[in-house]
């Protein structure tokens, strides 16, 4: 398990560090944490290990900045993840120090005396061990969203992300609409956990850069009402996010239906720029949604879109977005030629143009539907890959 530093200057005590060298090292991996003290004047620098984050006074080398130098040099060689100094001696390092520490991406951090060693120590190691546990519940929940289980493997999956689950539930999925990072749905759970006053039947996951809410009642769910006390509780504005949910489901065995569902929502959502979406009103894309990856659908829509593109890229014309907007606007190409600035005429020739690059089609029917769905399909794929990397 680790953390990267750039996770690690998140968590409280560390977010007070001032970085002295520059950011390059930020990804790198903490798996454990230590204290350079006596190592640095007996030359043991070896103990060390690779992903160690180090944190020191440099008490032993107060009055000689080579020491300074020479454990630096140590601590990359041995991999270590970075270094904190606390600044009791010193409060910055010479130009040349900070030159090799950049070079090698080894990021150095000064911290007020005022914060504990011990507690930056534990800290850290919460933090380890606490993105361990989110991953392993997200690893779960990727069970339930991939994979093709019996009902009762899932109800047995979803008592371990929670055993006080009840059978009627709802999935909600929230992604932030200006993300700022895991860590941060990360930090909103573990505020949550925290809660005296938090429902136990519901629960709070990590799941895909987004969060997961599941709501689990015994009867009378109250759904609207838990999902904004739970919001207001962790600090969350509604209005900042996109949200996705599912059909409510009275079986704790259908749990990986109603996880597909809001993520599935969500995804349609974010295609049709709305804040908010259920399953029973995203329409075809309850079909586009879990098969946009499958083999024939990405064949399907290259050999359908592939002509607009070629077409584009040769002429500089705007087949595909007008055709796009052809559909959105319903077929009405008036709408379509105020919105791109264009002669009723040249919409009319475009769309024409696009049927004969891309067919034959028996009638128009078939050339709307086939188009349509391929052009569909792919700005889902758009959205998919980019939620996902």
């Amino acid at each position: 398990m680790s953390i990267t530093i750039r996770e690690a200057l998140q968590l409280e005590y560390l977010e007070e560090f001032k970085l002295i060298t520059n950011d390059s090292g930020y990804n790198n991996q903490v798996t454990t944490v230590g204290i350079l003290d006596h190592e640095i004047i007996e030359n043991i620098m070896d103990i060390f290990v690779e992903g160690e984050f180090v944190v020191t006074t440099l008490s032993n080398a107060k009055d000689d900045i080579t020491i300074v130098f020479k454990a630096v040099k140590a601590l990359i060689h041995q991999g270590a993840a970075g270094l904190a100094i606390k600044s009791v001696y010193y409060d910055s390092l010479p130009e040349e120090i900070i030159a090799y520490a950049n070079q090698h991406k080894f990021p150095i951090f000064i911290f007020h005396p005022s914060i504990y060693i011990e507690h930056i120590i534990r800290t850290v190691f919460n933090g380890i061990k606490t993105k361990g546990i989110h991953e392993h519940l997200e690893a779960k929940l990727e069970t339930l969203m991939t994979g093709n289980l019996n009902p009762y493997i899932v109800r047995e999956v979803s008592l371990e992300l929670n055993p006080h689950f009840e059978n009627h539930h709802i999935t909600i999925y929230c992604h932030e609409k200006r993300f700022k990072s895991e860590e941060n749905i990360i930090r909103l759970i573990d505020k949550y956990h925290r809660l005296n006053n938090k429902p136990r039947t519901h629960g709070l996951f990590k799941f895909r850069k987004g969060l997961l809410i599941i709501l689990t009642y015994n009867d009378n769910p109250n759904i609207k009402s838990d999902f904004k006390y739970i919001l207001d509780l962790i600090g969350l504005d509604q209005s900042g996010i996109t949200i996705g949910k599912s059909l409510e489901k009275k079986q704790l065995m259908q749990l990986d239906e109603s996880l597909k569902e809001s993520y599935y929502a969500y995804q349609t959502a974010i295609t049709q720029n709305k804040q908010e979406l259920c399953f029973h009103e995203i329409g075809i894309h309850q079909l586009i949604m879990p098969l946009m990856d499958h083999t024939w659908s990405t064949k399907f829509v290259q050999d359908k879109l592939q002509p607009l593109w070629d077409y584009d890229l040769k002429y500089g014309s705007e087949l595909y977005l007008t055709l796009k907007l052809y559909f959105d606007y319903g077929l009405q190409t008036k709408k379509v030629a105020d919105h791109l600035f264009q002669h009723r005429n040249t919409i009319l020739y475009r769309v024409k143009k696009a049927k004969e690059l891309t067919g034959p089609y028996e009638h128009d029917l078939a050339f709307h539907e086939q188009m349509s769905l391929a052009i569909k399909f792919y700005e889902a794929q758009q959205v998919y890959h980019k939620q996902r990397h």
